[in-house]
């Protein structure tokens, strides 16, 4: 996404920016029961888990930004997120409803990248799209997405989301995409069954710990890979935070544009470091055969469980959120940063996000895409404490969940030396996307084909 890496350290007291999955961490939603929540939602009445009063100031400022004009009755908005996550969208987009009378038609599922390239093939794409950002650069490049920037103004983008972050969706001098949330990724544990090391120098110590209690008959990891048509993206985002730690900003970001060849020694290098884990049966609660089959939604709830299935699970800022009521913050839940390698590449941090962009202009459109940039539809997303955000303007406070305040104060007051940077998991092209993903569950298949696996990858990164 970028082509160079962001400092978060200048960022004291901001929360911690961006969202998710991006290719999301998404649960899977359908038109039905988004229009059955919407029903259930009266005009006025603020959506569980969203604060009242910043509910109150996002209303007010949606109808600022809408200046009395008549919009029209509804917009239609397609995303990754569905289930409880798109819920929690839906609720920050009701806000725009009660404020302008447009009804917001969100819709998240897991097979957007195939609806919304088959809905511009036909030429009636949606109003407004949240996707990964290497698809939405696509689209840029074929001058189909509306230019952001003209229309919240470059200054208020900057100021919102940092000057790095915007450059990461510009091209040609035109914005294309905004930011909603933004995850970071961790090591997350259970600190009353967890036995190893809190605050591990090295990632060799946490082979080391799972090796000892492979050899004890316990499965220290969870692993869930099952998305749907994006199974496998949990274990990408697994190897791409070994890549960071290992290789640094400069070979992730080459890795990311294709410029380094996934059959290179250092990406093979990275998938064998995840495999030595994830190929394992010793090793991962279920065994391969159980990651693959355990859905995103609910995976990693052995974590918390009264009989816990594992200790482990490297995943995004999103884990809290989808584990749910079990989690017990610090109690039964708490996360340390990804260990490195020992060889100064430790503060590279990867983050996944996903940005909303636009393929019709109109009044409509426009009024709510200054409403999604505005510090107060951010505070109010950040308020759900499903994810952290993306403005930068967003207090730490905000959350409630002492986990994002950590996760706020470890990524960006606290930590001088952490560099923002991400790989193929953002920046590549939903055929590269679809081929390493899809790849890394033919790895867990059959751990014997990962040289054909990455020669598969790189020639759908060659066929662009």
């Amino acid at each position: 996404m970028f082509s160079t890496t962001q400092r978060a350290g200048r960022r004291t007291g901001a929360a911690l920016v961006g969202l998710s999955a991006v290719v999301a961490v998404s649960l899977t939603g359908c038109a039905s029961a988004e229009q059955s929540g919407a029903a259930a939602q009266s005009k006025g009445a603020v959506p569980a888990r969203l604060d009242p009063a910043l509910y109150a100031k996002a209303v007010a400022a949606a109808k600022q930004i809408a200046g009395g004009q008549k919009l029209d009755k509804s917009l239609e908005m397609i995303g990754v997120n569905g289930g409880a996550e798109g819920d929690v969208l839906k609720g920050v987009y009701k806000a725009f409803t009660d404020a302008t009378g447009t009804t917001v038609n969100y819709t998240g599922t897991q097979d957007e990248n195939n609806i919304v390239q088959s809905r511009v093939a036909a030429g009636n794409p949606p109003a407004i799209v949240d996707q990964a950002v290497g698809v939405a650069t696509q689209y840029a490049k074929q001058g189909k997405l509306v230019d952001v920037g003209s229309v919240v103004g470059a200054d208020k983008l900057k100021s919102t989301f940092g000057e790095s972050l915007v450059n990461g969706v510009t091209l040609d001098g035109k914005t294309f995409g905004l930011y909603q949330g933004f995850n970071n990724f961790m090591v997350w544990y259970n600190p009353q069954t967890y036995t190893g090391p809190k605050d591990p120098k090295s990632w060799d110590e946490l082979v080391k710990y799972t090796d000892e209690q492979a050899a004890a008959g316990k499965q220290t990891w969870c692993i869930a890979e099952d998305a749907g048509g994006g199974s496998g993206f949990p274990g990408a985002q697994f190897i791409e935070n070994i890549f960071a730690k290992k290789y640094g900003p400069e070979l992730l970001r080459q890795w990311g544009a294709s410029e380094l060849s996934w059959t290179s020694p250092q990406v093979k290098d990275a998938f064998e470091e995840f495999g030595k884990i994830a190929t394992d049966d010793k090793k991962v609660a279920g065994g391969r055969a159980g990651a693959l089959a355990s859905p995103i939604a609910t995976g990693y709830n052995g974590i918390v469980a009264a009989k816990p299935t594992c200790q482990l699970a490297l995943w995004g800022a999103w884990v809290p959120g989808l584990i749910g009521k079990d989690v017990k913050p610090t109690e039964n839940l708490d996360f340390f940063r990804v260990p490195g390698f020992g060889n100064g590449k430790e503060g590279t941090e990867i983050f996944q996000t996903t940005v909303t962009t636009a393929f019709k202009d109109s009044p409509t459109t426009r009024a709510f895409l200054k409403y999604v940039a505005s510090d107060e539809a951010q505070a109010l997303l950040a308020s759900a404490d499903q994810w952290p955000v993306a403005d930068v303007n967003v207090s730490a406070d905000t959350y409630k969940s002492p986990l994002l305040k950590k996760a706020a104060t470890t990524y960006f007051a606290d930590a001088k030396d952490v560099q923002l940077s991400t790989g193929p998991n953002v920046m590549a092209n939903s055929a590269v996307q679809t081929a390493f993903y899809k790849g890394v569950v033919s790895y867990l298949q059959k751990p014997s084909s990962l040289d054909q696996v990455l020669k598969d990858i790189q020639a759908a990164a060659t066929a662009q």
